[in-house]
């Protein structure tokens, strides 16, 4: 049986659903960003994106599951993505795809074809405990320490990562402090980084840092496109696309809460 075959009625049509939103909204993207004349962006745009919309959205769906077969659509997407990202000149993308997601996908095999059940073939979910207190400390600590070398440090690794510079400016404006910017920056990045750890141990605690992670990047793309109302035709589709991230997120914490509550 094929781990699509394992997901029930419910979770097929809900990635039917994900993978209409998700391809129409990059089909838009593409239609919008292609130079026609460049066979370099008709190839990006026509074939790298939408493959990577695809195995994006079956990685996480599966992910919401516990399927094992998550780490090769994560794989393809990492390294789609991250390509389309570096082309684009997203290197913050780029950096934490192509060296952080893309090996990741590894680990996630090896851990979870360790730990699945006999009989349903999904994978043993576990509860973090008390250990919740020092991975939150943790993960504050370095989203300060992060946001203070966004905010002070000059060279390319910090630069990758400030994402948009009408963000900061909105954001700045809005808080009245510069580091705003930079602190939202940081805790995508490091909640991310929490988020895939967690998930390589098979821990339920990882989709409260997913939400997190979905919430923050709909509200920075909000921000764009309040601040610059004419990235409609890009920032729409983007908001979509986080915004069934956000939905598949939910689900997975509640799908994750009870498997875990099942294993202890």
């Amino acid at each position: 049986m094929s781990d699509l075959q394992r997901l029930n009625p419910l979770e097929r049509r809900w990635l039917q659903l994900f993978l209409i939103t998700i391809l129409s909204t990059t089909i838009w993207f593409s239609w919008q960003g292609t130079d026609w004349q460049s066979n370099q962006s008709i190839v990006l745009n026509w074939l790298v994106s939408p493959i990577s919309a695809i195995s994006g959205v079956l990685c996480v769906v599966m992910v919401a599951k516990g399927l094992l077969s998550n780490w090769i659509w994560g794989l393809i997407s990492a390294s789609t993505y991250g390509f389309l990202a570096w082309k684009s000149g997203y290197y913050g993308d780029w950096l934490i795809n192509w060296f952080y997601f893309l090996p990741a996908q590894f680990f996630i095999y090896f851990t979870w074809r360790r730990n699945l059940e006999s009989t349903s073939q999904i994978i043993i979910m576990r509860r973090l405990g008390w250990h919740w207190l020092w991975v939150v400390v943790l993960v504050l600590f370095a989203i300060m320490l992060l946001a203070g070398a966004l905010q002070n440090l000059d060279g390319f690794f910090s630069d990758a990562l400030k994402r948009n510079s009408s963000v900061y400016d909105s954001l700045a404006s809005l808080s009245g402090f510069n580091i705003a910017g930079p602190l939202l920056d940081s805790c995508t990045v490091i909640l991310q980084i929490t988020a895939q750890l967690l998930m390589i141990r098979m821990f339920a605690a990882q989709w409260p840092f997913w939400i997190l992670t979905n919430i923050l990047t709909i509200f920075a793309w909000a921000l764009v496109l309040t601040t610059d109302p004419s990235s409609a035709p890009y920032a729409v589709p983007t908001l979509i696309m986080w915004g069934a991230f956000l939905i598949n997120s939910i689900y997975g914490a509640i799908s994750w809460h009870k498997g875990a509550q099942q294993n202890d």
